[in-house]
């Protein structure tokens, strides 16, 4: 499985990242260097022509090509409006200089031209690449990196943002779609979650991914319209993140995104297919080399252990002097590498003999599930790192991807503990995410799972006894094998 993706910096090692398993690039294609101005054809020499005319950058062209060339996976981020696309948005009130290319275009079919454009050139078959997945803005839950005319001291209409970023996503889907009927466009969310982050009148601006997703997917229609998330730390300096970080979903508790799109959106697959198109660990200032190179393992477990995340793209690989401080690179600025590199570099090696295979690639093709238990808080089970504090006790396998004769399990919370349930809505409790597919009959080696409870539901756990350990049997899941 080559599920670890990178987001390159330009970096001239290309074999050297492709030889590492790497599965994908991602590269932020900025629509104000492509089409600085609003020409019609006919076109000058050099220039694309597509109704309108447009100047590729070399190095991104080059890039796309030789990426693709490796055989790996390229996804655009497809941002940066230009001054002549947005000069009806008066009330844009970008965050920092250069941010006013996050003011959203007046006409969305502006846009659209350009992500069809991209998807036309890169195609395969057109001998300059090809680009199969299209992000569609960037964040566009936060106003400092899409907005729609307010922010800084006046209050966002919430109709009237979810409507703007509605009409850019379906006409540049359908642009895309047109040009490559298998393409892929994403709608990117930061990892303010939950509806309590809800701040259109606040500092800064924003809207939680619940309150914008639910608003915005009626008016998609038919759209198979999928998430490209920033599953983030809490603190971005801080290395630190765990299963407790609700109300914002990261690395740590990133189960509960794809568990509320699963209950949310039961009937639409497409829904339940995310890739995580840009976050990363700090090393410098609030963490260190080493903390960054043990987290960046732990991102890992916790991805490899959430069915349905089909892509991790880390960000970045090489530290960026523009980013605030923040030095997220699996390389310093001057290009030596972090201890980091060697992790994202060597766990997911199968290629070599022996394999070298570790942060939870030595468990695949299977999610591990790990029944552990906390003095206070009760037990907990799921195929990401618990809480803090809570030990292990037993563990299985249950395979990651779908096969006949299984069903997805998921885990859900009540109170300071969790169970397990085949219902994708959790029995009304809050979801913590599929933990893998668990099967309906027994075969060779599997062991039955139950669920258990203590003191009229107090706590849960799952048990191979048929007795629940002497206490009360409430359901048989299914059957897993067992995990070391």
């Amino acid at each position: 499985m080559r599920l670890e993706e990178l987001q390159p910096d330009f970096w001239p090692a290309m074999d050297e990242v492709a030889g590492n398993q790497t599965g994908g690039v991602a590269m932020n294609l900025v629509w104000a260097l492509w089409q600085g101005s609003q020409r019609m054809a006919p076109c000058a020499d050099g220039e694309v022509t597509y109704d309108q005319c447009f100047t590729v950058p070399g190095n991104v062209d080059a890039a796309i090509a030789a990426w693709s060339a490796r055989s790996l996976a390229v996804t655009a981020v497809v941002y940066g409006v230009p001054p002549w696309a947005r000069v009806g948005n008066t009330g844009c009130s970008p965050v920092a200089p250069g941010f006013d290319i996050f003011c959203a275009p007046d006409d969305a079919a502006d846009y659209a031209r350009f992500a069809g454009m991209l998807a036309q050139r890169y195609d395969g078959q057109s001998g300059h690449g090809r680009v199969a997945d299209f992000v569609i803005h960037n964040e566009v839950n936060a106003n400092d990196w899409y907005d729609v005319g307010c922010g800084q001291g006046a209050a966002c209409d919430t109709d009237h943002w979810v409507r703007t970023y509605a009409a850019d996503y379906a006409a540049a889907y359908d642009a895309i779609t047109r040009e490559q009927p298998t393409a892929r466009p994403y709608i990117s969310f930061e990892h303010h979650f939950a509806t309590s982050f809800d701040a259109p009148a606040g500092n800064p601006t924003r809207l939680s991914v619940q309150t914008f997703l639910t608003r915005l997917a009626p008016l998609l229609g038919e759209r198979e319209w999928r998430i490209a998330y920033h599953p983030y730390p809490p603190d971005l300096f801080s290395p630190v993140f765990g299963a407790d970080d609700w109300c914002r979903v990261t690395y740590g508790n990133l189960g509960i995104l794809l568990g509320w799109l699963h209950a949310t959106f039961p009937g639409d697959p497409h829904a339940h297919q995310v890739h995580l198109t840009e976050s990363g660990i700090n090393s410098g200032t609030g963490s260190s080399e080493g903390q960054q190179a043990s987290a960046v393992c732990d991102t890992f477990r916790n991805v490899l252990g959430t069915p349905g995340v089909e892509a991790y793209v880390y960000h970045r690989m090489q530290d960026n002097p523009a980013e605030g401080g923040l030095q997220l690179g699996l390389a310093r600025a001057d290009g030596s590498r972090k201890p980091a590199w060697s992790v994202w570099a060597l766990a997911n090696r199968a290629d070599l003999s022996p394999p070298m295979l570790s942060c939870g690639f030595e468990h695949l093709p299977y999610t591990r599930l790990v029944r552990s238990a906390h003095p206070s808080r009760g037990h907990w089970a799921s195929s990401r790192l618990p809480p803090a504090g809570f030990v292990a006790e037993q563990a299985w396998y249950l395979p990651r991807a779908a096969e006949p004769g299984t069903r997805l399990l998921f885990a859900c919370t009540i109170g300071g503990h969790s169970f397990l349930t085949l219902e994708p809505g959790c029995e009304g409790q809050r979801p913590e995410g599929p933990v893998g597919y668990v099967h309906e009959a027994p075969g060779d080696g599997r062991v039955p799972l139950y669920r258990c409870s203590v003191a009229a539901g107090a706590d849960h756990f799952v048990s191979t006894s048929p007795t629940c350990e002497g206490q009360t049997v409430e359901q048989l899941l299914g059957y897993a094998l067992p995990a070391p």
